[in-house]
């Protein structure tokens, strides 16, 4: 009897370990996507290398620590992680053998970087969802993250010493993505994800609260007067209200989202510090009117939103009987039809005019921040576009290289602006990486509709209507600008994908077979070579920057040790070269200085930035054969910015 207890005890202990193990890892999955989104965030959106880097290299770590943990629930990955995961390893294979043809061997590199990371982001999110509740917990953490985002920006506008803006005519909100359509972006994908917690939970506490983040969502949205992000909202709430069977909670819920925000939205452009139509800090007097507004305006859409799920529980059969007309394929066809209609209409009647409008290189200055909605100028996208295109048309069976669209831009340029990419995931791989980049981004595409489709049909995961929704939205998105290169909105993407991938390990129907030994040393092995990729241009980054820092506190020496060891690292980088170059110009050793600077031209050849070093040191010295050689070459691979400048100026320029 005694060890019959004794057993029982034991059994109880174990149980509770599991349990309290998987409340750990449920814990986990929220956290991952929560900290991922929120710690680029903080970083300025993840643009710069060592953020990004880094956080690649703590997703990394942490696949490591997933694959070898004695987690509580089995791993059982399936075709969906080898479909996205080896598009995406594809991608960083085909840019790193770039390299090989490219005219810059280090950008080709960084953007092979650039891919591990992502790789890391979507793999670790992937092993964090074992269970069903755990694909919703991960699903409240890319809702929490954004929502961190949100009142980031949010407070940014509202609170005293916020970050100006760098818009001519408005001050459009920037912070904390450092960039307003990625901060348009991530509102819009928290205004459709609140609305949709708001519009299926059963918790009133909960559905209060979404319904107030949905609405600061909006108001957020609203103060980036970002054209993008407002397309996306729309087209992902269509879709939402087309995919799911709950659309009549969905309308409702959003039609009070939207009535609700009116009033915030009202309030704000009484005062044109906060809405951006100038730039200064609101007083506090103001920013307390539009909170109080804001909570005032929660509360009552909270309150109208329960007094229509209340009237909707109290009669019945009204409620069945348009429950069932929403749900009559014969309405949606006809919606869709209907729909369809009007936009082909809309296209004949005024499809020129915005074409021509969405075109023309004249970009008008916003002088009132509302006319960014109504405005429809591409903002020289067309141009962006344009050169991709005649790139990959010269250039079409492997491009031109993985990150070189910034020289082919300088080259072929027809308007006086600067970029660093074509503002089009899909045309600028067509530019760099030829048929076979174009290739892989159009798979990566159709592989997560058709795989969050699948989810979707099977029901697996409550979140998959909006899941598919916004991925869909996102990837449009990624059509018309450059949010792949942005740390936080590709951490979006590579989330939203993770989620959809994992939804095939969580299939019931699959066989309940495991993870091997061999999936988890090759897991451990991609692991620790992804770290060393990304931890050695992350260090020389580092280099490169702390160089900089001590040339200009005074400490020269130190630079140069910096520099010099940021070049032991990456041999194959410009950069470092270009600062030992400065570095010697400064203490007077000419011939070291044109030494380093000819080893960056060596490298990058196609680099106007160490040309203009290598002119300036020529001109100076009096070698006026090789100075005027150099501005040739300036004119040459990048004319419209140098074809101002005659030779006398450009020696100005380069002092």
């Amino acid at each position: 009897m005694p060890q019959g207890r004794a057993g029982a005890a034991r059994k109880r202990n174990l149980s509770q370990e599991r349990s309290y193990a998987r409340k750990i890892a449920d814990l986990i999955a929220f956290l991952v996507p929560f900290l991922l989104l929120v710690g680029l965030a903080l970083s300025g959106g993840g643009y710069d290398l060592l953020a990004r880097h880094l956080a690649g290299i703590l997703a990394w770590v942490l696949v490591a620590v997933l694959l070898l943990g004695p987690w509580p629930d089995r791993l059982r990955p399936g075709r969906s992680l080898a479909l996205i995961g080896g598009l995406l390893l594809l991608l960083a294979i085909l840019s790193a053998l770039s390299s090989i043809w490219s005219s810059s061997v280090s950008v080709s590199l960084a953007e092979a970087e650039r891919v591990i990371g992502y790789l890391g982001f979507f793999t670790a999110s992937y092993l964090t969802m074992r269970t069903p509740k755990q694909r919703e917990w991960f699903a409240r953490g890319i809702a929490a993250g954004l929502a961190v985002i949100v009142l980031l920006a949010l407070g940014d506008r509202l609170l005293p010493g916020g970050e100006p803006g760098v818009v001519p005519g408005i001050d459009r909100l920037s912070f904390p993505l450092g960039y307003w359509n990625a901060n348009g972006v991530c509102a819009a994908t928290a205004l459709v994800l609140f609305t949709w917690f708001a519009a299926v939970t059963r918790s009133k506490g909960w559905r209060a609260g979404s319904v107030a983040m949905a609405m600061l969502s909006g108001t957020a949205l609203y103060l980036t007067y970002s054209r993008g992000g407002l397309l996306l909202a729309v087209i992902a709430a269509i879709l939402l209200c087309l995919l799911t069977p709950r659309r009549l909670r969905v309308l409702a819920t959003l039609a009070v989202v939207v009535g609700g925000t009116v009033p915030i939205l009202l309030t704000v452009n009484l005062y044109p510090e906060i809405s951006g139509d100038s730039f200064g800090d609101p007083s506090l007097g103001e920013s307390l009117i539009v909170i109080l507004v804001a909570l005032a305006a929660s509360l009552i859409a909270a309150a109208v939103l329960e007094g229509l799920f209340g009237l909707g529980r109290r009669q019945p059969e009204v409620t069945e009987r348009a429950r069932e007309i929403s749900r009559d394929r014969r309405v949606l066809i006809g919606i869709i039809g209907a729909g369809a209609t009007l936009l082909i209409v809309f296209s004949f009647a005024f499809g020129q005019n915005v074409w021509d409008q969405f075109t023309d290189d004249d970009v008008p200055v916003p002088t009132d921040a509302r006319s960014r909605f109504t405005e429809l100028s591409g903002s020289w996208r067309y141009e962006f576009n344009r050169v991709a295109l005649d790139t990959f048309s010269d250039n079409p069976v492997l491009g031109t290289g993985a990150g070189t669209y910034p020289i082919e831009w300088s080259r072929r340029r027809e308007v006086p602006v600067i970029t660093q990419d074509a503002h089009s995931f899909y045309l600028e791989n067509l530019a760099e990486l030829g048929i076979p980049g174009g290739l892989i981004s159009i798979s990566l595409v159709i592989s997560l509709l058709t795989l969050a489709a699948w989810a979707f049909r099977r029901r697996l995961g409550r979140e998959a209507p909006v899941i598919l929704a916004l991925t869909a939205g996102l990837l449009f998105s990624l059509a018309f600008d450059w949010f792949w290169k942005l740390g936080v909105t590709a951490a979006l993407l590579m989330c939203l994908a993770a989620w959809i991938a994992s939804a095939e390990a969580v299939d019931p129907e699959r066989p309940q077979t495991g993870a091997g030994t061999g999936f988890k040393v090759a897991g451990l092995l991609a692991a620790w070579v992804s770290i060393v990729i990304l931890a050695v241009p992350a260090l020389a980054d580092h280099y490169v920057e702390a160089s900089a820092d001590s040339v200009r506190a005074g400490n020269v020496d130190r630079a140069y040790d910096q520099a010099k060891a940021a070049s032991r690292l990456e041999p194959f980088s410009a950069d470092p070269h270009m600062q030992l170059g400065t570095i010697a110009e400064g203490r007077g050793q000419y011939a070291l200085a044109l030494a380093e600077y000819n080893k960056a031209i060596e490298l990058e050849p196609e680099n106007w930035h160490a040309l203009v070093l290598r002119f300036g040191l020529n001109y100076h010295a009096g070698k006026l054969q090789a100075a005027r050689a150099d501005y040739a070459r300036l004119r040459e691979i990048n004319p419209l910015y140098f074809s101002e400048y005659s030779f006398r100026e450009i020696q100005e320029l380069a002092s």
